[in-house]
């Protein structure tokens, strides 16, 4: 929920009809001029409150939050490794995969990559992040390291 306090619509709506003079509303405008920058700076301390307690070091969460965080809404980006391996469900899921078999070639199959053949490419690392030139890499890093899993390791690639 965003709520924004709109000072001078709310003294106008608390007025009576008949109290609503224009000098009347001015003075009073100016009253609670005070309280509306107040609440604007309670508001940004606030959305930056719910962000931090919802941070946690899934990778869609995490690349949000440095994007806000360093004002960059695309050049940051995180990437993991996708093992490759074949997607097998549940049968009460509805979703059952088999390998794949083309109509061509009824010998050919879905490549399946061996164990760690994928990582191979991230060079032992879980995954990557890629951030601009303009961005301090020891503040990203230190950031990562607030959030990321024990035993976890990436890698920082300024682009």
């Amino acid at each position: 929920m965003n709520l924004r306090m709109n000072c001078k619509n709310l003294v106008r709506q608390l007025l009576p009809p008949h109290k609503r003079q224009p000098v009347r509303l001015s003075l009073l405008a100016g009253f609670v001029a005070v309280l509306q920058k107040l609440f604007e700076a309670f508001a940004t301390w606030r959305d930056n409150v719910r962000m931090m307690a919802n941070v946690n070091s899934q990778v869609k969460v995490l690349e949000g939050y440095l994007r806000k965080k360093y004002d960059e809404p695309v050049n940051i980006r995180i990437e993991t490794f996708n093992n490759g391996l074949l997607l097998v469900g549940l049968k009460s899921e509805g979703r059952t995969m088999w390998p794949e078999i083309s109509l061509e070639d009824e010998r050919k199959t879905r490549p399946v990559p061996l164990e760690n053949e994928v990582r191979d490419k991230f060079k032992g690392v879980n995954f990557i992040v890629y951030i601009p030139k303009n961005i301090d890499k020891s503040l990203v890093e230190i950031d990562i390291e607030k959030f990321k899993q024990a035993l976890i390791t990436y890698k920082i690639i300024q682009q």
